[in-house]
């Protein structure tokens, strides 16, 4: 197998949701740091432009989202399980629930108690996040994003307080990586002002250890032209699975589509390969990486045709 390769940066939450998978399923892996904000003149020849963070590579196979990249992680180790039997759907569905309802809450409650944020990072987001990151502007909006938070908390402690060690029972899985990572953020970058507003901390602070105590498993530094290499050296796969019900909407295997996040972020174009009930992949080529594939999950992006002669 490939080398797995994860490209992210040290403050993104949504990479260590991705940093603890990697650990729960006790999986070496090469560490690409990517900047905080675009451009990332390295990592857009290999993934098209998409600009979230992170993504999963590899060989020549880039896995983008988190929900897909867990799924991926899933079937590379050995040890524990992101998806448990018969719970599966439960840690997917949950863990899609707490992120659309706490992620950004989590981010703007805490950016307002960051000061030095640079103002290249505030640019580059807010058109994307639709709201100003500027602090003094979200510091002033605390007790919006305070109840927001919280309201959501409230249920997360209402199913840990029965004891349980984990949300879905004793071991831990995708769900509890989903919950954890908004509020790892918060603490780490929030200070103690904004950890001692965050309700329901008798109940969720010994679950919130636990989690903690996963780790990372097993990592190695990767430069980005390392990374190029590995996908320039790498064939794609060719999937042909294809769900029929594509033909619906218009869709068809070799098609020249758009992919997009459907909350925030931008189109990403290619070849269509594959369509399944719980994947999008295309085809993206570049001179200096070659041919590649990138993968999507098929909740929370949107596909549709594109003018090749746009892209």
């Amino acid at each position: 197998m490939s080398n797995v390769i994860l490209h992210h940066y040290a403050l993104s939450p949504y990479s260590e949701k991705v940093r603890l998978a990697l650990g729960l399923k006790n999986i070496t892996w090469s560490s690409v740091d990517i900047p905080v904000w675009t451009p990332r003149p390295k990592l857009t020849p290999m993934t098209g432009g998409y600009r979230k963070t992170p993504i999963l590579q590899i060989g020549a196979e880039f896995y983008c989202d988190t929900l897909h990249i867990l799924q991926a992680i899933e079937k590379l180790g050995q040890r524990g399980a992101l998806y448990p039997k018969r719970q599966e759907a439960m840690a997917k569905a949950f863990g899609w629930w707490i992120e659309k309802s706490s992620f950004f809450n989590a981010v703007c409650l805490t950016i307002g108690n960051m000061p030095g944020i640079p103002q290249e990072l505030i640019d580059e987001r807010r058109p994307l996040f639709r709201v100003n990151l500027d602090p003094g502007e979200l510091r002033s909006k605390r007790p919006l994003y305070l109840q927001r938070l919280d309201a959501q908390l409230a249920w997360l402690a209402e199913i840990l307080s029965d004891g349980r060690k984990f949300i879905l029972g004793d071991e831990p899985s995708a769900a509890d990586l989903s919950a954890y990572h908004p509020l790892w953020f918060a603490r780490q970058n929030g200070g103690t002002e904004v950890n001692d507003l965050i309700a329901f901390a008798s109940v969720i602070d010994p679950w919130y250890k636990r989690v903690a105590a996963i780790g990372h498993g097993k990592s190695s530094e990767m430069t980005p032209d390392q990374a190029i290499e590995a996908a320039r050296t790498s064939r794609p796969s060719e999937p042909d699975e294809w769900w029929p019900e594509a033909q619906n909407i218009g869709l068809r295997r070799g098609d020249w589509v758009s992919v997009t996040p459907d909350d925030y972020g931008n189109a990403v174009n290619g070849k269509l390969l594959a369509w399944t009930a719980d994947e999008v992949v295309i085809r993206h080529e570049d001179p200096s990486v070659g041919e590649v594939n990138l993968r999507f999950p098929r909740v929370g992006f949107d596909t549709a045709p594109a003018d090749r002669k746009a892209n």
